[in-house]
C-alpha cells in the first residue's frame, strides 16, 4: 500500500498530541525532512510499522533512512538539506540508472535480463532489483539447479584455489580420470569392488589402497568444484551467450566458465579475477536464497552507513586494537566500530535477520513504497541507531595522514634487462583522524597506492619513468564528484581507446571509461586535489600549487591491493565515496557544482584519427577550511634515495636512436 499519513484522531487527541511532540530544530544535513515522500515507516523491533512526518520521527532521536530506488551517496546529492544552494548534477541520473539496471556505463539501455553487478565500483543495487533477483531466484535458479543436482557440499572439500590458464582447460578432467583409473586397478587387487560406494569407502583406510584414493581425491575435488560451478553459473545465466546459459563441457575450465566466475565474484562483492578462491567458494557454498540475503545486508549497511553519517569499519581498530581516547567526562573508550552496529539496528528493526524473515519483510517494505511517474520507489524508515561518539559533531576537526610505505626508486630491471623484485612489507595506508580535546583519533586506516615506474609516451616511443608520489604538508580544498581525467599528451593512445560493438559491429571507440565522468574514470566516482599552500613569514598565503596528485576513487582493486598509481592515492570506489559523503556531511562547505571544460583533442591511431570530447570536470565542492593532508616519506628501500627525473629505455626494446645514423657520403655496396 502507498505511503501514508497517521489515522485520524479527535481534536482533543491531536492537541494533546502537538502539546507532546518534540520541538523540530534546525534542518542539518543528513535531515530528510525535504524529501518528496513527507513521511517515514517507523520501523521497531517486534513492532508493526506505524507512518509519522519525518521531521516527527527525526525530532524523536530516530534516523530516517532512505532505501528507495531513487537513493544516491551524499556526494551525488543536488541540494543540502536546510540551505538554499540547489545545483544539478549531471551524474546523479547516471548513478540511479546504474544502480536499478536501467543504463549500462555509457548511459545506454541495459539488454532485458541483464544485470550491471557495480557493488565493487561503488554502485550497489537498489531494493527493487534484489527484490526481482530473489523472485527469479524461486522461480528460476532453484529449480535449475535442483534439476542438474548441484550439490554445494564439494566447494566445502577444496582446501586450495583453482587458477585459470589459459589453454589447460581440460587438465582437471584428464587427471581426475588418470588417477580414477589407477584407483579401481588398486581396488580390484585389494578385493574391492570399484561400483560399490561402500567399498569406495573402504578404499579410503585400505592399506594397500588409500595412497591412490588419496590421488584421485586430490584430483576429483577440484574437478567436483567445476562440475558444479558450471551448473551454479548456467542456472544464474552468469555465461556471456545470448541466454546466459553456458555450453561448457561439465569439469571443463575454459575461457567462458573464466569470464563466468568473474561475473559471479562481481555479483557478489568479491575481488577477484575469475580464479576459484576460498572467498568465492564459500559464496558457491551458499544457498542463492542465502547469496541474495548477503547482497541485502551489504545494501542495508550502505544506505544506513549514509543516513547517520558514519565512518568507523572497524580497520582503526584493527590497526590500533589498545588505543583509548577519553571523552569530557573522563571516561576510556576504545576505537569503536560504527558501521556494524548500525547496519546490525537497521536489519533488527526490519526484521531482515534470516533469509527467511527478510524475504517476507522486503516485499512488505516495497508494498509500503511511494512509486513516481518513472516507477521509483520512494520509502523512508526511521529507526533507532547507537547514538555516536562524543567526538561527533557538525563541524570535525579532520586530517589525514598517508603513509608511502616501502619505497623503492632503484631501476625495476638488472643490467642484462631482467625484472628484478622489490618487495614491500609495509604498503601504502591513508588513515582519517579526527581531533578530540586535544586528542587524534583514528576513524579509519585503509589500503591505498603510490607511484612507481610506468610507462609514459615521448616522440612517439614508450619508455619508463618515475611517476613519484610527493611528500609533505598538503590539504584537500576541492573535492570533485564524478571527475573526469583530462589524460596528458604522453599517454598511450591505445590506453585512450578500446573495442565495442557498435550497431552489431565491433569497432574501436574512444575509451570514455577511462577518461569519464563515471565509475571507471581514472579518478574513479569522487576525488580530492592535492594543494600545496604556500605562505609567508607573517603566515599570509601567497599561492597554492597543484602537482596533480589526488586522492580518488577506482575500480582498479587489485592495483589497490597489489600495486602503484602514476601517482595518485587510490581508494576502493565505495570507500572514496563513503570517506568524502562522510566530510561533506561533517565539514562546512560551498557547493559549487558542474565545472564545464570544453576540452577537444584528436588522435591519430593505426591510421584512424579519434576525437576526444570532455565537457564537465566534474561536479565540484569546495571546503570552508581545508582539511590537512601529510604525505610520509616512507621507507626508502634499495641504493637509490631519490626517484629518477628522466625518461629510462624499456630492456628489449627497440628506439630510433639506438640505430646509427647512415653516413650520407658513403656508396651503397653493389652487389
Amino acid at each position: 500500500m502507498p505511503s501514508q499519513a497517521p489515522p485520524a484522531e479527535g481534536a482533543a487527541d491531536s492537541a494533546a498530541r502537538e502539546a507532546a511532540r518534540p520541538p523540530l530544530g534546525p534542518i542539518t544535513k543528513g535531515s530528510m525532512r525535504e524529501h518528496p515522500a513527507g513521511v517515514a515507516w517507523v520501523y521497531e523491533p517486534g513492532r508493526q510499522p506505524r507512518s509519522v512526518e519525518v521531521g516527527e520521527a527525526e525530532a524523536e532521536g530516530r534516523t530516517v533512512v532512505n532505501l528507495g530506488d531513487d537513493w544516491t551517496p551524499f556526494i551525488f546529492t543536488e541540494k543540502t538539506p536546510g540551505r538554499d544552494d540547489a545545483t544539478p548534477n549531471a551524474y546523479r541520473e547516471r548513478y540511479i540508472g546504474l544502480a536499478n539496471d536501467r543504463v549500462d556505463s555509457d548511459g545506454r539501455p541495459l539488454p532485458k535480463g541483464a544485470h550491471n553487478f557495480l557493488e565493487l565500483y561503488g554502485i550497489p543495487p537498489t531494493l527493487s532489483v534484489l527484490q526481482a533477483e530473489w523472485r527469479r531466484v524461486e522461480a528460476e535458479v532453484e529449480p535449475c539447479l535442483a534439476d542438474a543436482g548441484y550439490d554445494p557440499e564439494v566447494f566445502t572439500r577444496m582446501d586450495r584455489g583453482i587458477p585459470f590458464q589459459k589453454g589447460k582447460s581440460r587438465r582437471f578432467l584428464k587427471a581426475a580420470r588418470s588417477a580414477r583409473a589407477r584407483l579401481h586397478k588398486a581396488m580390484r587387487k585389494a578385493d574391492l569392488d570399484p561400483e560399490d560406494p561402500a567399498d569406495l569407502q573402504r578404499a579410503a583406510d585400505h592399506p594397500r589402497t588409500r595412497g591412490a584414493y588419496r590421488a584421485w581425491r586430490r584430483h576429483q575435488d577440484p574437478l567436483d568444484v567445476l562440475i558444479h560451478a558450471n551448473i551454479r553459473l548456467s542456472c544464474e545465466r552468469l555465461y556471456g551467450s545470448a541466454d546466459g546459459r553456458g555450453t561448457t563441457p561439465p569439469g571443463v575450465y575454459d575461457g567462458a566458465t573464466h569470464l563466468a566466475l568473474a561475473a559471479f565474484e562481481k555479483k557478489h562483492d568479491i575481488m577477484g579475477w575469475g580464479h576459484f578462491t576460498a572467498q568465492n567458494m564459500r559464496v558457491f557454498a551458499m544457498t542463492p536464497a542465502e547469496a541474495v540475503h548477503a547482497r541485502l545486508l551489504r545494501v542495508l549497511e550502505e544506505r544506513v552507513v549514509s543516513a547517520a553519517g558514519i565512518l568507523e569499519d572497524g580497520s582503526a581498530l584493527e590497526w590500533k586494537p589498545n588505543l583509548r581516547w577519553t571523552d569530557a567526562e573522563g571516561q576510556e573508550h576504545p576505537l569503536p566500530n560504527l558501521v556494524d552496529p548500525a547496519r546490525d539496528a537497521l536489519v533488527e528493526a526490519l526484521g531482515m535477520e534470516t533469509p527467511d524473515k527478510a524475504r517476507a519483510a522486503l516485499d512488505d517494505l516495497l508494498d509500503r513504497a511511494e512509486r513516481g511517474e518513472d516507477g521509483l520507489a520512494q520509502v523512508l524508515v526511521a529507526v533507532t541507531l547507537p547514538p555516536p561518539p562524543a567526538y561527533y559533531s557538525d563541524d570535525m576537526d579532520l586530517s589525514a595522514v598517508i603513509d608511502r610505505g616501502d619505497v623503492w626508486y632503484d631501476l625495476p630491471f638488472d643490467e642484462e634487462g631482467n625484472k628484478v623484485g622489490q618487495p614491500r612489507r609495509r604498503t601504502p595506508r591513508l588513515t582519517l583522524y579526527v581531533t578530540y580535546r586535544e586528542q587524534k583519533i583514528p576513524l579509519v586506516h585503509w589500503r591505498t597506492t603510490i607511484g612507481s615506474w610506468r610507462s609514459e609516451v615521448k616522440d612517439g616511443e614508450v619508455y619508463y619513468r618515475y611517476k613519484n608520489s610527493d611528500v609533505g604538508a598538503r590539504v584537500w580544498k576541492d573535492i570533485m564528484a564524478a571527475p573526469s581525467w583530462i589524460p596528458p599528451e604522453s599517454t598511450p593512445p591505445e590506453d585512450l581507446l578500446k573495442r565495442r560493438y557498435v550497431d552489431g559491429k565491433l569497432k574501436t571507440v574512444v575509451n570514455y571509461d577511462e577518461m569519464g565522468p563515471g565509475y571507471r574514470s581514472a579518478y574513479g566516482l569522487v576525488a580530492a586535489y592535492h594543494i600545496r599552500q604556500v605562505f609567508d613569514a607573517e603566515g599570509n598565503l601567497l599561492r597554492e600549487l597543484d602537482n596533480q596528485i589526488r586522492t580518488h576513487g577506482s575500480v582498479d582493486y587489485m592495483s589497490i591491493m597489489r600495486r602503484y598509481s602514476h601517482g595518485c592515492h587510490r581508494l576502493y570506489n565505495m570507500n572514496a565515496v563513503r570517506m568524502f559523503s562522510f566530510i561533506l556531511r561533517h565539514r562546512d562547505f560551498e557547493r559549487v557544482g558542474d565545472q564545464p571544460i570544453g576540452y577537444r583533442r584528436n588522435m591519430e591511431y593505426q591510421g584512424e584519427t579519434y576525437k576526444i570530447r570532455i565537457d564537465t570536470r566534474g561536479y565540484k565542492y569546495t571546503l570552508a577550511e581545508p582539511i590537512p593532508v601529510r604525505v610520509t616519506p616512507g621507507r626508502i628501500r634499495g641504493r637509490r634515495k631519490r626517484p629518477h627525473e628522466d625518461y629510462v629505455k624499456k630492456p628489449g626494446v627497440s628506439y630510433r636512436d639506438d640505430v646509427p645514423e647512415p653516413d650520407p657520403w658513403s656508396t651503397p655496396a653493389m652487389s
